[in-house]
């Protein structure tokens, strides 16, 4: 029980106490003939009664508002970690990508003659069908709206967080193409075009690991074909700028992240 609590039940208490009074007086009254004293009496019970209600009401109120800043607090702290979560998450995903970027470009130069072709081809042409995707838990945003409890949150944090979930929307949609055209288009290709890459020839330490003790006599590795291939580069490059763009958002889901954490941090100080 919270103190207001205890309180409306205090009042509750002498409020029964004092009607019971003015009713004994009452009867008293009337009894004795006193119709004039007895409506007064009357009166100031009903006044009673309403002054009654009325704090009770206001202890109700403030009962609520108490309850309500609780619950908003709690869920802050469950929002708290599901931000922590999405941080750690970027900041994996955006090292993965900086990685794909990395091996573009190299890739790329090796396609514009800027730069000796190398094995390394064969593992850029792996890593670049690895999807990227980050998993959303919004437990805590959906306890503060499904509790009403987000109008007791300050008004700028409130924006901050609205504003933080449709940004991860949309960085799940950019997710969402760049996967569509690794899965529909890039992997198809390069399985189709590029099987021998799979090979304990292959720098990509997993490729290297399984077929490490494989004794059959290797296929024809034709590192030429794949930089001559005019189809491929533009797949490469598309890779690339899809990489690009979803780098940004994964570095500023970290900072939007960061920024709600600290807030929420002032908040329940």
């Amino acid at each position: 029980m919270t103190p207001l609590q205890g309180l409306g039940v205090s009042e509750g208490i002498k409020n029964n106490i004092m009607i019971k009074l003015f009713r004994n007086i009452r009867k008293n009254l009337l009894n004795e003939g006193k119709t004039t004293r007895y409506f007064k009496y009357a009166i100031g019970e009903i006044i009673l009664v309403v002054i009654g209600i009325l704090i009770a009401l206001q202890i109700n109120n403030w009962n609520e508002r108490e309850n309500n800043i609780y619950q908003a607090e709690k869920h802050l702290k469950t929002m708290k970690l599901n931000l922590k979560d999405d941080i750690l998450q970027a900041e994996k995903l955006l090292s993965e990508t900086q990685t794909t970027i990395d091996y573009a470009n190299d890739f790329l130069e090796q396609f514009k003659t800027l730069k000796p072709v190398d094995n390394n081809i064969q593992m850029y042409l792996i890593y670049l069908m690895f999807e990227r995707n980050i998993e959303v838990n919004q437990s805590g945003l959906n306890a503060l709206l499904n509790s009403d409890s987000m109008s007791f949150v300050d008004e700028n944090l409130q924006n901050k967080i609205l504003n933080y979930y449709r940004y991860l929307e949309q960085l799940k949609s950019r997710e969402l193409n760049a996967n569509t055209e690794i899965k529909t288009m890039y992997e198809p290709y390069v399985k189709d075009n590029f099987y021998w890459i799979w090979n304990k020839t292959n720098p990509w330490h997993r490729q290297a690991e399984f077929y490490k003790d494989d004794p059959r006599t290797l296929e024809h590795i034709d590192l030429q074909s794949v930089i001559s291939n005019k189809q491929l580069e533009v797949m490469i490059m598309n890779r690339r700028y899809q990489s690009i763009l979803i780098l940004q958002y994964y570095s500023n889901t970290i900072k939007l992240g960061k920024d709600i954490i600290a807030d929420i941090d002032k908040e329940q100080k």
